[in-house]
């Protein structure tokens, strides 16, 4: 009798277990699944990164330049959904990193999808205080969807002429 207890505890401690380890796998692939995301999104510290790196390159080789430094989605300059945007102080867009045929338009009366003029507002901030973050609703090109996105700025003088750089994050 104390044999048959035994062997029948062991078949339910390795049914239990089998029943168990099953959902603990999926436990373990759903957390690492939910963190793979996070690596496809720039951080803020990542955009404020790229913006240092696009100015020292900028101051280098001009405005000019800028366009094809930037351009294509395998430059240096983009990183998954980060990517650079240089304005002159009018709105009018230099360079763009995404989308190259946004470059000579002038984009000061952009606005977001619930009506926020954000380049408006972004270049009123960089030019009072130098640097400004504004967040607004745009489309994130990885997803296709509407999302909060934070476009961090900067003033930038390049051969004597003002400019904002900018680099934003999707939220």
């Amino acid at each position: 009798m104390v044999g048959m207890i035994s062997k029948l505890r062991l078949r339910v401690q390795r049914q239990t277990l089998l029943t168990v380890l099953p959902v603990l796998l999926l436990l373990v692939v759903i957390a690492f699944a939910a963190g793979a995301p996070a690596h496809t999104r720039g951080t803020d510290a990542e955009a404020l990164t790229m913006i240092d790196r696009a100015q020292h390159l900028l101051e280098r080789i001009g405005p000019d330049a800028a366009a094809e430094a930037f351009a294509g989605h395998d430059s240096a300059y983009i990183d998954r959904d980060l990517y650079p945007m240089l304005l002159d102080d009018k709105g009018v867009m230099i360079a763009h990193g995404w989308t190259a045929t946004l470059n000579g338009s002038d984009l000061q009366d952009l606005r977001d999808v619930d009506g926020k003029p954000f380049i408006r507002e972004a270049l009123a901030g960089v030019a009072r205080d130098g640097r400004t973050d504004v967040t607004y609703q745009w489309i994130d090109p990885l997803t296709g969807q509407v999302a909060r996105k934070t476009m961090h700025a900067r003033r930038l003088v390049l051969n004597g002429k003002p400019y904002m750089l900018a680099v934003g994050v999707y939220r």
